[in-house]
């Protein structure tokens, strides 16, 4: 069920700013069918005239040439209105006399850029005469370029609202619009692959600054496709820079960028929307400003006015920007697992009605280097990506094309382990797939090694556990070991159902075991581990044992379950004198004490 990782990701956790409540916000409520702020889900949505053949606003999509660019903060001579200067801008899309969308367009694809200054930060694109919706577009981290696709239903006078939440250049491409009609059509139709399939990867053969790679997608598409869509990802960059997925007969280098890295080392994905050849070889090529490696994935393809049928199936219908999925909420799944799965169920009105949906997938605060897979829910998780990042703490987002499943929608595969980000722009009309799998069980959590935090109230106690130790304390360097616990090699790991051993020093080493012989049984402990997990334990027995490694592991195996032990040494029996002058006091190597704890519970912090 793992789908191949094509060794990708980056960004911080910053998605949407706490405690703002712009006006006009609305926000799906999960199972409810409402949302805050609308009487319905279905007020965001074109409802379906009577004895109309598709849905009111039902839309099919015009490519243009090549992107123009429309709004540049950095430079002078591009129109549109700045609202707040470095924040927040208007942008005309239809009906103007450099590019040809018409003034019926009923939604635009862009691809928007924001050159980020020194904060954490968040884009929000949306029709400029309704509210700041709560979705997000763009996410970056300080001094850094990031562009992404946007999918946008447009205002009535054709117009969008870029909003920034802080100060940053913003960057406004159009590639091409939707326009409505009113039943079946053939061009402009998008028709999604049975599964997303890899069109290439360079690696191990990285291309070069300024270079071009020819990509052929004609064992993916069809005669017939006018455009294919795509998701390129650049893993391993080389410094910062731009690259484009464009037209194969395109002269460059492009005016425009895909995707942008920050610097070397980044893995981004960027979706893409780029024009082929109706027939015959359908070539592509992505330009790249900085040598990286190029991985390109084929998502589906839009129809041409020629060799296409006509249908209903594929039109675009345009909703207002709406959240499906935040694991953060309340409720929710929480900061996912690696491999762990999240299924994203469909509003109504768009719930049965749809065969796929345009969203903005993000990860939030990773885990480490991964990916995501969006998927159609309950179908077989593809080989491909979706997001892409390269470090922990990231925030990374991306515009995904996908089909989804009657009844419950898509799902969110994750490689690694984050918070997922679901925010829905619109939907393409046509039959949902049929599940054929049953619910994916995610799998527990991972173990996880040294080093933790140990805390021990009792003694006062607040100690690193690292990893590595033979099991015999007097090999402990006892100057450069002060303070510190050692995991007994062997043992079990935290999250693991097993019996972990840790050991310390009485006497030396500043002696943190001085007293362990007054824990009772009740005590509790805790361990804090490196991924952001908290077991507490509670004391149930202690035993004394000699020296020998195969008693005192043994002892810290005798109580069933889940359980912790802590090893340290004690005097115990008096040979010369056949007694135990303090059996459980510190001094002496010969014999340990060993007090065990069974696992009550463990949360995220």
């Amino acid at each position: 069920m793992n789908p191949v990782q094509p060794d990708l990701p980056d960004l911080p956790d910053f998605l949407d700013a706490p405690g703002r409540t712009p006006v006009g916000r609305r926000r799906f409520i999960a199972g409810t069918g409402a949302v805050a702020g609308a009487s319905a889900i279905g007020s965001l949505l074109p409802a379906r005239t009577a004895n109309a053949a598709v849905p009111t606003g039902a839309s099919n999509f015009h490519i243009l040439p090549k992107a123009v660019r429309l709004a540049d903060t950095r430079e002078a001579g591009y129109v549109y209105d700045t609202i707040v200067p470095n924040q927040h801008i208007r942008v005309q899309i239809s009906g103007r006399s450099d590019v040809a969308v018409p003034t019926t367009a009923s939604a635009a694809v862009l691809t928007v850029t924001a050159v980020s200054f020194d904060q954490y930060n968040h884009v929000t694109v949306y029709p400029s005469d309704e509210g700041l919706p709560l979705a997000s577009n763009l996410n970056m981290i300080p001094r850094s370029a990031t562009a992404n696709l946007v999918t946008v239903k447009l205002s009535q006078t054709g117009a969008i609202d870029v909003q920034s939440h802080a100060p940053c250049n913003l960057i406004v491409d159009v590639l091409g619009y939707y326009e409505p009609v009113s039943g079946a059509v053939r061009g402009g139709r998008y028709i999604p692959l049975p599964s997303s399939r890899r069109a290439i990867d360079t690696r191990p053969n990285m291309p070069g600054n300024g270079s071009y790679t020819t990509v052929d997608l004609t064992p993916h598409l069809p005669d017939g496709a006018s455009a294919g869509v795509i998701n390129l990802t650049v893993a391993r960059s080389t410094a910062d820079g731009h690259f484009t997925a464009m037209p194969f007969d395109v002269p460059g280098p492009p005016t425009t960028s895909t995707l942008n890295v920050s610097g070397p080392g980044e893995f981004r994905a960027g979706a893409a929307i780029v024009p082929v050849p109706t027939k015959g070889q359908k070539l592509i090529k992505i330009y790249a400003h900085r040598a990286a490696f190029i991985i390109v994935d084929v998502f589906g393809y839009y129809t041409d006015d020629e060799l296409s049928g006509e249908s209903t199936d594929g039109l675009f219908v345009p909703v207002t920007p709406v959240r499906l999925k935040d694991t953060r909420d309340p409720g929710e799944i929480g900061r996912m697992w690696p491999h762990w799965v999240v299924e994203v169920p469909l509003p109504p009105g768009v719930e049965g009605n749809a065969s796929s949906v345009a969203i903005n997938a993000t990860g939030v605060r990773t885990r480490g280097p991964g990916h995501l897979v969006v998927a159609p829910a309950r179908q077989a998780i593809p080989p491909t990506s979706n997001v892409n990042w390269a470090t922990e703490n990231a925030v990374v987002p991306n515009h995904v094309i996908t089909r989804v499943t009657s009844t419950y929608g898509l799902i969110v595969y994750n490689e690694t382990g984050s918070h997922v980000v679901v925010d829905l722009f619109g939907y393409f009309t046509g039959t949902p797939q049929s599940p054929t799998y049953a619910p994916y069980v995610n799998p527990p959590p991972p173990p996880v090694g040294p080093p933790w935090i140990l805390r021990v109230p009792r003694l006062g106690l607040t100690s690193s556990v690292i990893g590595g130790g033979a099991g015999v304390v007097d090999l402990i360097d006892p100057v450069s070991g002060k303070g510190y616990t050692w995991h007994w090699t062997g043992t079990g790991y935290m999250a693991q159902n097993a019996h972990v051993a840790v050991f310390g020093h009485r006497t030396e080493a500043g002696g943190p075991y001085r007293y362990i012989d007054q824990m009772v049984p009740g005590d509790l402990i805790t361990v804090t581990t490196g991924d952001g997990r908290e077991f507490t334990y509670r004391m149930v027995r202690r035993d004394l044992t000699d020296a020998a490694t195969a008693n005192i592991l043994n002892a810290t195996r005798a109580h069933p379950g889940t359980t912790f032990s802590i090893v340290a040494c004690t005097v115990g029996y008096d040979s010369s004198k056949s007694a135990y002058p303090n059996m459980w006091a510190p001094t002496s190597l010969k014999y340990r004490i060993v007090v065990t704890l069974e696992l009550v519970s463990w949360r995220e912090v």
